[in-house]
């Protein structure tokens, strides 16, 4: 069986170099790109973003996706710089040739309820969706921890709010575990939106190398190539609490763990 491995390449290195010698060195020839140099993928100018392609595409390097920062802000903040962020991620989503843009649904106001705001996540996330869809592209949703879709029930809702193909769940079950949802059932719940994986295992409030923890990471894999999944496998390790390792070896410490689980399926 094969499978599409990826990763957040700035938990791996700094540089763009940096980051693919150690997602080369673990075998893995795509990025989920997030920060480089320490500045976020999407503040960099058409320049530069054009230097890093020409990097990445002289060692053979693709993006799994764009790993945005669209809809991590509260929900009472203006949407408009939410949405210029989001179609500058679509920008560079067709300039790499990615299908993907990891997003998340907003974090709700500690006052009021989650209902009184959940009108304006759907009217949000549909406007990012149909400009995905227009697109080719996928708005490819988190289920983050504080966020509107952080739990099982409102990860059913938001699908069943938007029905659309350009909207997929972004599967992580570290995540789930963090929020008291079994990533087991959450996954068998919701199979048919996930297009994604995000690699991140957790044992109660401490993320984890995958099948460490109580992410059911191996059954959950199992069940998805199973069912047909072909997607991409992207690492988020997370392991900073590991401080005699470095980056590198955080890096490559949750590409072996995650390995050791593909070896089971």
């Amino acid at each position: 069986m094969t499978f599409l491995l990826s990763g957040f390449a700035d938990e791996a290195g700094t540089t763009i170099e940096e980051q693919m010698d150690v997602l080369e060195k673990n075998g893995l020839k795509h990025i989920e790109m997030r920060k480089v140099d320490g500045k976020h993928f999407l503040e960099w100018d058409d320049a530069a973003l054009a230097v890093i392609k020409e990097k990445m595409d002289k060692r053979g390097f693709a993006l799994s996706a764009i790993g945005s920062p669209v809809g991590k802000y509260m929900i009472t903040a203006p949407f408009e710089g939410d949405l210029e962020r989001f179609n500058r991620s679509v920008y560079c989503a067709k300039l790499f040739g990615c299908k993907y843009i990891r997003a998340f649904s907003y974090f709700p106001p500690e006052e009021g309820s989650r209902a009184d705001y959940w009108d304006e996540v759907v009217r949000r996330v549909k406007i990012m969706v149909d400009i995905a869809g227009e697109n080719g592209l996928v708005y490819a949703l988190e289920n983050e921890s504080g966020i509107f879709t952080d739990t099982l029930d409102y990860c059913i809702k938001i699908f069943e709010a938007i029905d659309s193909p350009a909207l997929g769940l972004a599967f992580d079950p570290g995540n789930f575990v963090r929020n008291n949802v079994n990533p087991l059932e959450a996954y068998q719940a919701l199979k048919h939106k996930v297009v994604y994986f995000h690699i991140k295992d957790a044992l109660g409030d401490k993320f984890v190398p995958a099948g460490e923890g109580e992410g059911h990471m191996v059954a959950i894999l199992k069940e998805a190539f199973d069912s047909g999944f072909n997607g991409f496998l992207s690492l988020e390790p997370h392991l900073g609490y590991l401080k005699d390792l470095t980056t590198a070896q955080q890096f490559t410490t949750a590409c072996n763990a995650l390995k050791k689980c593909l070896e089971c399926l």
